[in-house]
């Protein structure tokens, strides 16, 4: 997620609050990859993982747009 992505206000309710929500990677809890980034506010979901492809990425984020909508 780009720098500007992360300090754009929300497009459902303006807010800038955002909650990361990340997998972590071993038993130690050193290494984590990033899950979603979503509106701590309304939960509009701004960030999916990178690894899915594309077509899949956007209709999972306007799956989940809907439910937290």
């Amino acid at each position: 997620m780009k720098l500007e992505e992360l300090l754009a206000p929300c497009p459902k309710c303006g807010s800038k609050d955002k909650i990361a929500h990340r997998k972590m990677l071993d038993n130690h809890h050193a290494h984590a990859e990033m899950e979603t980034v979503k509106c701590e506010d309304c939960g509009y979901i701004f960030f999916v993982n990178d690894d899915m492809e594309e077509d899949d990425k956007r209709k999972l984020l306007r799956e989940l747009n809907k439910i937290y909508g």
